[in-house]
């Protein structure tokens, strides 16, 4: 797998100057990541740009450590012939029209196959949009070149996905709305040869990596998957599509991928501690806050809830209820902390609603004495924390505070931002910076918590 994110010499089979054509995309993403290490070949083209085109791969005048593929389906296993011919051992296919797409394409799809385990050749692909090595900047993909290039944060979260296009949404909403820090991107589409087992094994051990994110629409080889989950501390992220039979259906048809009873595969993919999701956003906001936090609690947290607002605290415990957490019973001498900054008519308990301290004292030491009270209790697992943004930026917290203090005490926090605008954007800003997640959600904190808490 490492040749594959971190290749010297690169082809790519269907190389094209036609703008907005995937194979330009491709051209003009290999050109900027490997300059003169760079082969296009094409035989109905000469020139890219200033480049010459090869008329086969079998001219390129070099050994080459990875080949892209991007042509018909039906000239794909005459490509794979020529780069078996030329020695090469790495194969991307990104073309679609293989086994998801009938009998025809199944038999597309063997006869490539037969062709790379003759060759001693690993394929990837079909029906994909390749992989991409944040860390290195190596973009073997056909993601337009404008949205990735001065864009691409360097991070410690892997991203593996059984796409094509979807993993370019993942990436659109990573990049432009919730940027965070990526180490590999993989899409991997049919699976004809490897598959998310071997990815997952791969970024079990690959120190650039911390925390692995996956959406799948099939687990072919479930025994190896679970034992190499069981076998890590990496956070493990699954979000599974294919729930019922209508999702089974569609999978079968987008990548070939094989039912599964998804009962027994919940079960089980608790139980080697891997962290479900149910959505994509979801997926995203929690790989991304396990990327960003250096600590995680206990299994069933105790959970103690800071708000702006009675009535955010009260449903923010329901939401704490439906995700199998507690809601911390706080001790006496840490409810008597927090009474200092309150009015003598309220006596505060969990969730402790700080509005009328902030009422009192103002925002900024009500939060200070509140969090580090309940930080400081051994009844206290995880701290959600709600605070309110005006519309433009206001230092009404001390943010230095709240990362020492979770530092401190090794909890994880969690912040909802209640408001919007560039008050909102600044405070977000701020704390993920230090390391504390940040989202614009009630029931969305509560998730991460839940991951972030869950036991290993």
């Amino acid at each position: 797998m490492e040749l594959f994110f971190n290749p010297e010499t690169v082809a790519l089979i269907g190389a094209t100057a036609k703008p907005f054509r995937p194979g330009n995309q491709l051209s003009q993403n290999l050109e900027i990541c490997f300059g003169e290490r760079f082969y296009p070949v094409n035989p109905r083209v000469k020139k890219i740009g200033d480049r010459d085109c090869y008329q086969s791969i079998l001219e390129a005048p070099a050994d080459i450590d990875v080949a892209v593929i991007f042509i018909q389906a039906s000239q794909v296993p005459k490509a794979v012939e020529q780069c078996a011919d030329k020695g090469i051992k790495r194969v991307i296919i990104e073309s679609g029209g293989f086994a998801e797409v009938g009998p025809e394409g199944k038999a597309l799809h063997d006869r490539c196959l037969a062709v790379a385990r003759e060759a001693g050749m690993r394929l990837w692909g079909p029906n994909c949009m390749g992989c991409i090595n944040v860390t290195k900047q190596k973009v073997l993909s056909f993601l337009m070149t404008m949205m990735w290039q001065g864009r691409f944060l360097p991070g410690r979260v892997s991203l593996v996905v059984q796409s094509g296009m979807l993993s370019a949404g993942f990436l659109t909403t990573i990049l432009y709305k919730r940027p965070f820090g990526l180490s590999k991107v993989a899409s991997i589409g049919n699976k004809m040869d490897v598959d998310e087992v071997e990815l997952l094994e791969y970024l079990v051990s690959e120190p650039e990596t911390r925390v692995i994110a996956m959406y799948l629409e099939s687990i072919d080889r479930g025994r190896r998957f679970l034992e190499l989950a069981r076998s890590t501390d990496k956070p493990i992220v699954v979000l599974k599509a294919g729930r019922t039979g209508f999702g089974q259906e569609a999978a079968t048809s987008h990548t070939a991928a094989m039912a599964q009873d998804d009962k027994v595969l919940d079960s089980a993919l608790r139980q080697a501690g891997v962290i479900r999701v149910q959505g994509m956003t979801e997926l995203i906001d929690v790989a991304r806050s396990l990327g960003m936090v250096e600590y995680q609690g206990r299994g069933r947290a105790r959970v103690a809830i800071l708000s702006f607002s009675g009535g955010a605290g009260v449903v923010a415990s329901d939401i704490i209820h439906d995700h199998g957490l507690e809601l911390a019973k706080l001790q006496p001498e840490t409810l008597a902390r927090i009474k200092q900054v309150f009015p003598d008519w309220m006596d505060p308990a969990n969730p402790v609603d700080i509005y009328p301290a902030i009422e009192k004292n103002g925002p900024t030491e009500p939060m200070k004495i509140s969090l580090e009270a309940v930080m400081e209790d051994p009844g206290v697992d995880a701290v959600y924390a709600h605070l309110f943004a005006p519309p433009v930026k206001l230092p009404l917290f001390n943010y230095e505070h709240m990362a020492r203090i979770m530092g401190k005490y090794k909890k994880p926090m969690v912040v909802w931002i209640m408001g919007a605008g560039e008050g909102a954007e600044d405070m977000t800003h701020e704390l993920e910076k230090r390391g504390i997640p940040a989202v614009d959600e009630i029931g969305k904190g509560v998730r991460i918590i839940a991951a972030l808490t869950r036991r290993r």
